[in-house]
């Protein structure tokens, strides 16, 4: 929320802009577009030659790959608060500056310039909730921005007036002490230009100011006179009355603050200029409410906030029973404040807390959740963020029963992802409990109108076997983002989740699949880029045989074994598939793929541990494209020469009728057809499953074959092959939500009942 509406300011005032972040929010997104900003699912070093700068996020650490390519590349490289210094050289600055508070504040001041019809430039940290961008760009010289202290980019700014909200210690890993922090708040007192307004006074601030030879002007929010008017000083002498101010206590302060700054220098407010105050999402957001639940959601991870928003909750809600479900933003935070955080949720009826956001940070043993838990154990309690935490949450709704509370609010307190939770908990209360709709409840908003999601989708069309029954629920994701969306609500909900291809290697029951089945078959899947020097990369969608088509283009050899596997690129990296004696990670520099905790990864080839048939990383994580590394180059038309000698091998040697392509894995020093051939068991059928007569390792669809046919086959070829070699083949064909060691056991014991019958 810091990138994106720099990014937006950016794209309006005419610059080209790329954008990349693999966990974008569908809002987000959306706004991007809409500003011009293209977005790019991958970003490689080997591109970085196209850009004349990057700027990143102080949440990255320094040693990213794509910040050491660019500098290594002698292309400059910028924290986000470093642009936008460079934007605010060249305005007239105001800057929104404190610990906290900043982004409603800010917030408010571009409401109430909106009111009196004036155009500024503006960047708000946060989601405006009328749904318009965060950032506006005018033709202006005046530009008003929340100034973040967090990473030490404050220094690089000088502004025309500078507004603190606040001047709360925080952010220890930087700050190791209040002194510190209040001397880059001096310090920045000491480069404004025209007027610093503190809230109260600040003898080290003031210093900076005199230094500075600016107005220092202390404000006290004392003056307003009650719920709905407030009186503001004017710099010349006289005061200004406001009416129809914000409900909150605490953001009628914030506007306070915020027509103090901008009649400093000399913006013309109306009397009712904060009435139409559009709010900023995450702060004391409603995101559910009936006669006996409202679920609230607040960006508070200071124990100020705490204090403030849950006195805020007792009087909007009096009455009512209070349950907070906490997430502490930071371990270094979490350690310098765990006495005050306990103490403020001690205010509460009830607290949860579910364990620290780490955001950048390495875990600190003194800086867990479990510091803050200690001193209240008596009334909160940890959670594991998932279904677990709603479920004990619906407990506590019980609780609340029995101890005769007419209604209950929950509320979802933090900066990191606890949001996902609230939504979460949300959804099952407008949905009374009902997993499947809560589940489109929750996930609709948070999807591209791109990503493909349906109920109770038939399989059988979607593998080359042609047989099986429905999922549950099915998914074909538009984007990175919209991918560890769909598996983040999936760990939440507690619904399975499994990737598809084309279906080559796959076996569904045909009761289906309940869970949520996965292809990666949209456009950004299917992309195709030639990187220097001579490499390719190529997503996880893409047929095998258009890779070879695609390389074979651009003259680079290597991949012509792989001509007639009838698969993606995406499942024959998890297979390690292969063919003509040649394996597909023969060709493979490196995979970009999410591992098992959602985080995205590009990892070199020998970094990963492969097998026959099976990539340990994969089957736990899911590749996402690859960078290939060609035999070499050569003349196409060669390529293609080869390419249509292997074609003509499979056409030959594997038959038309649909299949799952080879059946068992080969065992050591042996061929699994050659051991089925051998037992005389070509031609033998169940149901419409049949052992091809051209190749004894396929077995194929007659017409009308359904899985158990299949299965009762796979079982009996494996029974005769074993009973004459000794042999006990392994099945290489996957079965969807099942393992052939439950299926076997279950045929097993089928069959010695029926005997004994």
């Amino acid at each position: 929320m810091g990138m994106a509406p720099l990014a937006i300011l950016l794209a309006r005032s005419g610059q080209k802009i790329v954008g990349h972040d693999n966990g974008l929010p569908e809002p987000v997104r959306a706004l991007l577009v809409d500003a011009g900003v293209q977005l790019a699912d991958f970003v490689f070093e080997e591109e970085l030659d196209q850009f004349a700068r990057l700027v990143y996020s102080s949440a990255l650490r320094a040693e990213h790959p794509l910040i050491c390519a660019a500098k290594a590349a002698g292309i400059e490289t910028l924290r986000r608060g470093e642009m936008l210094a460079k934007v605010a050289a060249d305005k007239r600055l105001i800057a929104v500056v404190g610990s906290h508070g900043k982004t409603t504040t800010t917030a408010l001041m571009v409401s109430a310039l909106a009111k009196a019809g004036v155009e500024v430039n503006s960047l708000i940290g946060g989601l405006r909730q009328d749904g318009l961008p965060p950032a506006h760009y005018a033709d202006s010289p005046w530009l008003i921005a929340e100034i973040d202290e967090s990473d030490g980019t404050i220094e690089n700014f000088s502004p025309e007036v500078s507004l603190f909200v606040n001047l709360d210690w925080d952010h220890a890993d930087f700050y190791p002490d209040e002194t510190s922090l209040l001397s880059a708040f001096s310090r920045l007192a000491k480069r404004t230009k025209r007027v610093v307004l503190l809230p109260g006074s600040c003898p080290q601030i003031e210093a900076g100011a005199a230094q500075g030879s600016v107005a220092c002007v202390s404000f006290s929010p004392s003056d307003i006179e009650d719920e709905s008017t407030m009186v503001v000083p004017l710099p010349g002498g006289g005061e200004q009355r406001f009416e129809g101010l914000p409900v909150e206590a605490f953001n009628r302060k914030n506007a306070f603050a915020a027509a103090n700054a901008l009649l400093s220098v000399g913006f013309k407010l109306p009397a009712d200029a904060f009435s139409a105050f559009f709010g900023v999402l995450r702060r004391q957001t409603q995101r559910y409410k009936d006669a006996e639940q409202v679920v609230i959601e607040d960006y508070a991870h200071h124990p100020s906030e705490l204090k403030v928003l849950i006195a805020h909750l007792r009087a909007a809600y009096a009455g009512a029973r209070l349950v907070v479900i906490f997430q502490p933003h930071r371990f270094s935070r979490t350690k310098q404040f765990a006495s005050a955080f306990s103490e403020e949720l001690r205010a509460a009826d009830a607290v949860y807390l579910l364990p620290v956001y780490a955001a950048h940070e390495s875990f600190l043993d003194e800086g867990t959740s479990e510091a803050v838990l200690a001193p209240i154990s008596d009334r909160a309690q940890a959670l594991a963020s998932g279904w677990s935490g709603l479920s004990a949450l619906h407990a506590e709704k019980f609780q609340a029963k029995q101890a005769g509370s007419a209604r209950v609010v929950y509320a979802f307190i933090g900066a990191g992802d606890v949001e996902q939770t609230a939504s979460l908990f949300a959804a099952a209360c407008a949905c009374d409990g009902d997993r499947a709709a809560a589940w489109e409840f929750y996930l609709k908003p948070r999807l591209s109108p791109s990503t493909v999601l349906k109920a109770e989708e038939p399989l059988a069309k979607k593998t080359t076997i042609r047989v099986g029954g429905d999922s549950r629920f099915y998914a074909e994701p538009a984007s990175v983002p919209d991918l560890r969306t769909l598996l983040r609500a999936a760990a939440l909900f507690e619904i399975p989740h499994r990737f598809i291809g084309r279906g080559s290697n796959l076996i569904v029951p045909d009761e289906g699949f309940f869970g949520i089945v996965v292809r990666l078959n949209a456009e950004i899947w299917q992309s195709v880029r030639i990187l220097k020097p001579d490499r390719i990369f190529v997503g996880a969608g893409l047929r095998l045989k258009a890779l070879c088509g695609k390389a074979a283009t651009a003259d680079l050899s290597g991949f012509e074994f792989l001509e007639g596997i009838p698969g993606s690129v995406g499942g024959s990296l998890r297979m390690n598939a292969g063919a003509m004696g040649n394996w597909i990670f023969d060709v493979v520099e490196s995979v970009i793929y999410l591992d098992e905790d959602g985080l995205l990864k590009r990892v070199s080839a020998d970094a990963f541990h492969v097998g026959y048939r099976q990539v340990q990383e994969l089957v736990s994580g899911v590749a996402l494209g690859a960078i290939f590394r060609p035999v070499g180059v050569t003349d196409s038309q060669k390529i293609r020469g080869q390419m249509d000698t292997y074609a003509q091998s499979r056409k030959e040697s594997q038959p038309r009728e649909p299949s799952a392509g080879c059946i068992f894995k080969n065992p050591e020093g042996g061929h699994a057809g050659k051991l089925i051939d051998e037992s005389g068991l070509k031609g033998l059928v169940e149901g419409g499953a049949k052992v091809s007569e051209v190749h004894a390792n396929f077995i194929v669809n007659t017409g009308g074959a359904t899985s158990a046919d299949i299965i009762r086959l796979v079982h009996k070829v494996r029974e005769k092959v074993a009973e004459r070699t000794g042999i006990s083949l392994e099945p290489e064909v996957l079965l969807l939500g099942d393992s052939w060691e439950s299926c076997f056991e279950r045929l097993d014991a089928h069959l010695e009942k029926r005997s004994t019958l």
